[in-house]
């Protein structure tokens, strides 16, 4: 060798007993490197067996272990992973994406399902996604793990094969594993500008022979592509939310009240973690279930927790209810739909209930927002709610194939928008002002008497809570707000809507009387519907009470003959029948009649209103015939002035068909009850209580014909109804029963 910078040769190379072993030596290793380079880099034939999965070196830079759970503590998922276990065991060219909005328990099923596999002898992978080089390093992790040869790992860092290809290859020839790749919210950093994850060419592929599962706030079965299996969990449903609150606070209280909690916390995995934690602290203000969720109701301060410094860490505000969904929103603004978090906002102010989507419309948003808003960036926004599961569509059924498009929001998203727009926006009262008179203006556009309308009126009424707040305390003209809340319940009574009827009904009263005092003429007003409410709802007892107090302040207000006066005695009078005091109902009834007919006329609605009211409490005394008359009379004159398909036309015939069977006459009975009932399911509708009480008239009628087996099955259908429309309890549902056990016992001893 030489020297090259004195251009001298050193002593030993002149001795050739040194040199030409050296060089032999040198000639065998070359050989021998030569070789083994071969071994590792040329094409290898397939092996008997597949490769056995080997551990990463103990000093791997990053765990690939799961997260630790307690199993025994997980409840309510059980479903969700029998879908995917035989994923697990037969990929079949599939993977699993684990999608729903923050705070849902994506991870924590993740995880269970690591556990399961690890007993059943996989080998087990974690990957949290921290942005796309993170990424690849883990996944190298992962193939060194899983066999992969150095060799091939040195091909794909001099650029002669793609590191994602080379992975897949090779892990499409391993078994039983399983990989998991937590948080992918975003997944377009994975594959290049100019390609679609679901192209299938990047980090995440559907051809392992193990399963590949991704956990992600997007929805969209578009980004994944046709071999993603979603999988959208939902909140946990009430038992099993009751079960993990008393996991993590066993002496809050009972089972029933953690249930409770649970289920006004919507089934949150996050939200129950969160009031877990809260009622075990030592600090803690609230330390039983019951406190908590009375709390709530005036403050989220228990479940929110105080603002926390690093909140904006993505991980950080994953495991915050005020924050988590924040995140989401931040990505929908990075993808250029900042119109999101507005939308959000706005959303929030309206009732815990289906909001109609043609409700908010892009002129509305931008009045109440104060940014310019298009229809398009309109949806735009709301298909990426959709998307990041911050909100979901659902189709109303109307009937007659009919239905309607509604948003719906988690209550406790719902919750902490509303939370964190007052707390971020001066101007509150504005958008909860204008939300309330697009309600109004929206409930002023329905006609009185349609089916169309009565299905309009039920969706927008949990909606007018926010008409009533305001009309309370000021912020919006009493007149105003009393006349839409009375309007909206005089559609939903028409629909036989009764409870919502009931709620809107209270409301108002209340109104009025927090505005006006409890003598005011308009309160009056509003309290003597409320108690027809309460009649309609089968608290016979309460409306009485209510008839009363609003005819003895009348009485003593406007005197004994002010029409107002008169009209609160009829419906006293209507009360009283229906609580069994048939012999006061008739008396009040009589002294009615003679004062309307000679205030109004014979044939004025509120007259014939009153007679009707007569009739009854005549039939229930045992003077069917005389009952009968009057019917007859009434429903002949509601026929000439309403038409025949009046919702009061048709309760005359129903009213008279009662009669009839109670005179026997099954036969007359029957014809009509069938022409009435005709008549109802075409105007009304099959569930309308006027059609539910033709249908009950006509299937006594049939009993009276000994027709029991088509009684039975009327009186099914017709109980049935009533328990969903009504309830279970209500008199009109316990009628129904009591008349099916009637036909059925006829029934049994004909021997049928």
């Amino acid at each position: 060798m030489t020297n090259y910078a004195s251009n001298s040769v050193p002593a030993w190379a002149t001795n050739a007993w040194v040199i030409w072993p050296t060089f032999a030596v040198l000639a065998v290793l070359s050989i021998g490197l030569t070789w083994f380079s071969q071994r590792l880099g040329g094409e290898e034939s397939p092996p008997s067996a597949l490769p056995p999965i080997r551990p990463l070196a103990a000093a791997s830079p990053v765990s690939l272990r799961p997260p630790h759970i307690e199993t025994e503590r997980m409840h309510g998922r059980q479903a969700d992973l029998d879908r995917l276990t035989p994923m697990l065991r037969t990929p079949n060219g599939r993977f699993a994406v684990l999608c729903a909005g923050g705070g849902i328990g994506k991870t924590t099923l993740a995880a269970m399902l690591c556990a399961d596999a690890a007993d059943m002898g996989y080998e087990v992978f974690w990957i949290r996604w921290q942005g796309l080089e993170p990424l690849q390093a883990q996944l190298t992790q992962v193939a060194v793990a899983c066999g992969l040869p150095n060799a091939l790992l040195e091909r794909t860092r001099a650029g002669h094969d793609n590191l994602p290809d080379v992975f897949w290859l090779h892990l499409a020839r391993t078994r039983k594993w399983l990989l998991v790749i937590d948080n992918i919210d975003d997944p377009s950093p994975i594959v290049p500008d100019t390609e679609q994850l679901s192209d299938y060419r990047g980090w995440i592929r559907p051809y392992g022979g193990g399963l590949l599962l991704v956990t992600s706030r997007d929805t969209s079965q578009d980004v994944w592509g046709p071999a993603a299996e979603l999988l959208r969990l939902r909140p946990l449903t009430t038992p099993a939310g009751g079960q993990v609150l008393l996991d993590l606070a066993p002496r809050a209280g009972t089972l029933s009240e953690a249930e409770s909690l649970a289920a006004r916390l919507g089934g949150l995995p996050l939200a129950l973690r969160a009031a877990g934690r809260y009622l075990t602290e030592q600090t803690s203000r609230y330390r039983a279930f019951t406190e908590y969720q009375q709390a709530l109701d005036q403050d989220l301060a228990p479940l929110l927790g105080p603002e926390q410094p690093d909140a904006t860490d993505p991980e950080t505000a994953r495991a915050l209810v005020r924050h988590t969904w924040e995140i989401s929103l931040d990505q929908l603004a990075a993808d250029r739909r900042p119109l999101a978090r507005p939308v959000l906002r706005l959303l929030s102010q309206f009732a815990d209930a289906p909001i109609p989507r043609d409700l908010i419309v892009g002129d509305f948003v931008q009045a109440v927002v104060g940014e310019s808003v298009t229809e398009g960036a309109l949806d735009e926004a709301l298909s990426g709610l959709r998307r990041y599961d911050l909100l979901q569509t659902s189709e109303i059924s109307l009937g007659r194939d009919v239905s309607v498009s509604c948003l719906v929001l988690h209550p406790l998203v719902r919750e902490v928008n509303a939370y964190i727009l007052s707390a971020t926006t001066a101007d509150v009262a504005g958008w909860r002002t204008k939300v309330a008179m697009h309600l109004m203006s929206g409930a002023r556009e329905l006609s009185e008497a349609s089916q169309s309308s009565w299905d309009r009126a039920r969706l927008i009424a949990p909606h007018f809570a926010l008409v009533a707040e305001l009309g309370a305390d000021g912020s919006m003209p009493l007149p105003d707000a009393r006349e839409a809340l009375e309007n909206l319940a005089a559609l939903l009574s028409d629909a036989g809507a009764h409870p919502l009827q009931l709620t809107l009904r209270r409301s108002a009263h209340d109104m009025a009387w927090q505005r006006l005092g409890a003598d005011h003429p308009d309160t009056l007003e509003c309290l003597g519907k409320y108690a027809r409410a309460l009649r309609a709802m089968g608290d016979y007892s309460a409306a009485v009470d209510r008839h009363r107090e609003v005819l003895a302040a009348r009485t003593r207000v406007l005197g004994p003959s002010h029409l107002d006066t008169i009209s609160s005695r009829h419906h006293l009078a209507r009360a009283l029948r229906y609580l069994g005091r048939h012999a006061e109902s008739v008396d009040l009834a009589r002294d009615t009649t003679g004062a309307l007919t000679s205030l109004l006329g014979p044939d004025h609605p509120e007259t014939l209103a009153s007679r009707d009211v007569l009739a009854l409490a005549l039939d229930s005394l045992g003077s069917h015939r005389e009952a009968a008359e009057i019917h007859t009379e009434v429903a002949e004159i509601r026929t000439r002035v309403l038409g025949p398909a009046h919702p009061r036309t048709i309760s005359s015939f129903n009213h008279l068909v009662d009669s009839l069977n109670h005179l026997g006459e099954h036969a007359r009975a029957a014809r009509l009850a069938r022409e009435t009932v005709r008549t109802a399911h075409q105007a009304l509708g099959p569930d309308h209580p006027r059609t539910l009480n033709g249908r009950h008239a006509l299937a006594t009628a049939l009993h009276g014909l000994g027709e029991f087996g088509a009684a039975a099955r009327i009186h099914q259908d017709v109980l049935q109804a009533r328990t969903r429309i009504l309830d279970a309890e209500h008199p009109e549902a316990v009628e129904s029963r009591d008349a099916l056990e009637r036909s059925l016992a006829a029934l049994r001893g004909t021997g049928h």
